[in-house]
């Protein structure tokens, strides 16, 4: 019904399953926005309904093991997430089965309604929901509070916002650098996590990373690991990913002409806005820590 959606999903999956045939292409695109529809519908009707969430979905106690330690320790923790299987049932999960302190890193949604609606879902049980520009701030609060954090890491971001370029998906892309700024400053566990379809039910995943955030060079090689367990689990049950967005839309711009004949029809080279002012919005002022964006 949608060709646009229809050809920017088809482009996407042609760069991460080159080997895969056109109608199963078509296949994977149309679960995929089967997916999203109903992630939407399930978090209405999972919200408020703990026991609905107790029985429809198997979950790993090794996510409540690492919550304890973490408190055990003192250290933050941060559960990173993907557009993957049912992300917003995941942020419910946390608090259903494991009962502490939770906050979601969003994105406002440009209908104020339906952004209002959808965060009063999320914010069930007593998760705290805090808005994505300007969380930096806001995230250190919780974290020393006590809360657990989760943010999603497979949206563009700008350089100027704390992006970084990483390899995900098969071809360079922008990604936060949030979750490996505080796990390595703050010493907070990082892992990736969230929630999954499996049939008519559902499964939690968790992933821990290589090494501790401390044992890391620098933010560039910690999200390299990130998103190279999220692409991981993407690759098992690619049906679940959201392919509809623009993943690939930045082009580095010291990319040469071979990589830049591999990126999609909408990709554009980014622009010196894209990376003008790495730490700050005003021309000449470094961008504090506080002002960057979380995805």
């Amino acid at each position: 019904m949608l060709p646009s959606v229809r050809r920017i999903a088809k482009a996407n999956l042609k760069i991460f399953l080159p080997e895969k045939k056109e109608c199963e292409i078509s296949s994977i695109a149309r679960q995929s926005v089967s997916n999203i529809v109903l992630t939407v519908m399930e978090l209405f009707w999972f919200s408020g309904r703990p026991g609905k969430i107790r029985q429809y979905l198997d979950f790993d106690p090794a996510i409540s093991r690492e919550w304890e330690s973490c408190v055990k320790d003192g250290r933050g923790l941060i559960y990173v997430c993907m557009h993957f299987g049912n992300w917003e049932l995941a942020g419910l999960m946390i608090r259903t089965f494991i009962g502490g302190k939770f906050a979601v890193i969003a994105r406002e949604v440009r209908n104020p309604r339906i952004d209002t609606l959808i965060n009063e879902s999320r914010c069930t049980g007593g998760n705290m929901v805090i808005p994505a520009r300007g969380a930096v701030k806001e995230m250190i609060k919780a974290l020393k509070d006590g809360y657990a954090m989760a943010t999603l890491v497979d949206q563009n971001t700008r350089v100027r916002d704390g992006g970084i370029f990483v390899d995900f998906l098969g071809l360079p892309v922008p990604v936060s650098r949030a979750p490996a700024l505080f796990g390595r400053k703050m010493n907070a566990s990082v892992v990736v996590c969230g929630c999954m379809r499996n049939g008519h039910r559902y499964k939690s995943y968790f992933e821990k990373l290589p090494c501790e955030p401390g044992d890391y060079a620098d933010d560039l090689e910690m999200t390299q690991d990130l998103m190279r367990i999220v692409e991981d689990i993407v690759r098992k049950n690619p049906e679940q990913y959201l392919w509809f967005y623009k993943r690939f839309q930045h082009i580095p711009r010291e990319a040469g002409e071979d990589l830049i004949k591999k990126y999609p029809y909408y990709a554009e080279l980014a622009s010196e806005r894209f990376y003008d002012k790495v730490y700050g919005r005003t021309k000449g002022r470094p961008k504090k820590e506080k002002d960057i964006e979380i995805q």
